[in-house]
């Protein structure tokens, strides 16, 4: 099938193309415990400590809006604040309403984190993104001395997602506890932060659809961890940080450097954050090999500390735009180029690009979905013993609600459940481990499977599909049962 490139730095949002492909069938799931019923993914949601779910179901039934109209508006307001932030942060810094939109449009550039792969300015309405932008919204409102605004936003961001909004309530908090003249600031916004914590412990308390409590203090076994380093390498920092820190040193360095040149057009509270978050950025590296791969703690792979950098890299950005903008205020053309050239180059260069299927392929896994949430049970089962690491199956599961046995994209979930690691290893071994070859079906028959789907490359001659497109043929598991042969 035809492969595209789709740039990560989209201006509009994108769905179904990578983490809302999980998200989606828990949502469905939560909304409609009829469907999707033997699901690994959706009978494990992950999202206990957010209220994505029960915010994203209030909108779904209170405006009687679909998931995805719902999730994507979501996503607009939150990339909205993110831009609103950096732009307060920038007329912090004394630059004009023009100049602080110049910035706030370099920085929603976005970049890819190659190691964490984790993006700046995610195109995907997932929490992590909205709890970005409301960080960099709140920033932006202390930075313009808002406190109770500022606190607001930052707590929002808090029960979004706690490891995204946690670098930036552990610099506040550092602020207040070292820098006197930053308290009176800094304390509505700290009391606002208690409030948030409570609802956040009482919102996981009252959770729908946990099937597996996911405890605080353990090891990681030494099998989950060979898995984890197999499926969701970017969670271990021995395996790419020897290779890519380099290239985080030298952002952090360039932040560093941008601060010495634009020092004296930022307040106190900026200082602190356009210090210490890309310094804790880089310190999460190191952090997260010593509480992962010497320690072993179970909750880091949940937790990703090392996706701090991503205040490393957007903030870098920010004070090289700064700096490039005051440059050119003060006529040194060189040097302004020099800074904008840092600024653009992470869009621009585009180290891990997403790799989705043409629209082609999409539109034959949509059809195929339609057909399937017309034609079968809720509680239907599906496997895709060809795909391999394709994207197909997951969003199949997503667009049809129907069960998917395995896939790759599901593997995933063993970073919050260890009971999915095995699980998935188990069936993933079975069924689609590559290379595919149709001797291999007959032993797929005993499990509980209702439907296969095969490629149109790899259907089988003797046995008659119950649904056809260009793309893939799909069989029921009872004719492949019955079939004398499936050569």
């Amino acid at each position: 099938t035809e492969i595209y490139t789709l740039s990560l730095h989209d201006a509009l949002p994108i769905y179904l193309k990578g983490d809302t492909q999980l998200l989606l069938p828990i949502l469905e799931r939560l909304d409609a415990p009829g469907f999707l019923s033997r699901d690994l993914v959706a009978t494990h949601p992950y999202l206990t400590y957010t209220i994505y779910d029960e915010v994203t179901l209030f909108l779904h039934e209170a405006g009687r809006l679909d998931f995805k109209t719902t999730l994507i508006a979501q996503q607009l307001l939150y990339r909205f604040a993110a831009m609103l932030g950096v732009f307060l942060l920038a007329r912090a810094a004394t630059l004009g309403d023009a100049s602080a939109l110049l910035v706030a449009a370099l920085v929603n550039l976005g970049a890819m984190l190659p190691g964490p792969a984790v993006l700046v300015t995610d195109p995907e309405a997932t929490p992590r993104a909205f709890a970005f932008g409301l960080v960099l919204l709140a920033m932006g409102l202390l930075a313009r001395e808002k406190p109770l605004l500022g606190g607001l936003a930052g707590g929002l961001a808090l029960v979004y997602h706690v490891p995204t909004a946690a670098p930036f309530w552990s610099v506040a908090l550092l602020a207040f506890i070292f820098e006197r003249r930053l308290r009176r600031l800094l304390r509505p916004a700290l009391s606002i932060l208690a409030v948030f914590v409570l609802l956040l412990a009482n919102l996981a308390q009252l959770q729908p659809g946990v099937t597996e409590p996911q405890p605080l203090f353990a090891k990681i076994s030494n099998q989950l961890a060979a898995l984890q380093q197999f499926r969701t390498s970017y969670v271990w920092v021995s395996l790419w940080a020897a290779r890519e820190i380099w290239i985080y040193l030298a952002i952090w360095v360039c932040a560093v450097w941008a601060t010495t040149r634009i020092w004296v057009w930022l307040n106190l509270q900026l200082r602190w954050f356009c210090v210490v978050l890309p310094l804790f950025g880089i310190l999460s590296v190191p952090a997260s090999g010593l509480l992962l791969e010497y320690l072993r703690w179970s909750l880091v792979p949940a937790l990703q500390p090392a996706r701090t950098l991503v205040y490393t890299v957007a903030i870098a950005s920010m004070l090289c735009a700064l700096a490039g903008i005051r440059a050119a205020a003060a006529r040194r053309p060189r040097e302004a180029a020099l800074w904008f050239t840092l600024v653009l180059l992470a869009p621009l260069s585009e180290i891990a690009p997403f790799r989705i299927r043409s629209h082609s392929a999409e539109a034959a896994v949509a059809r195929m979905a339609d057909w399937a949430d017309r034609n079968t049970w809720g509680s239907s089962m599906f496997l895709f013993p060809d795909a391999g690491r394709a994207s197909y199956p997951a969003l199949f599961r997503a667009e049809s609600r129907r069960a998917v046995w395995v896939d790759w994209a599901s593997g995933s979930q063993m970073k919050y459940f260890e009971s999915v690691g095995e699980e998935w290893w188990q069936r993933w071994r079975g069924t689609m481990a590559p290379p595919f070859s149709s001797q291999r079906l007959p032993a797929m028959l005993s499990l509980p499977i209702d439907y296969f789907v095969l490629k149109r490359a790899n259907q089988l001659s003797r046995v008659r599909p119950v649904f056809a497109n260009s793309e893939f043929v799909v069989y029921d598991a009872t004719d492949l049962r019955n079939a004398p042969t499936l050569r």
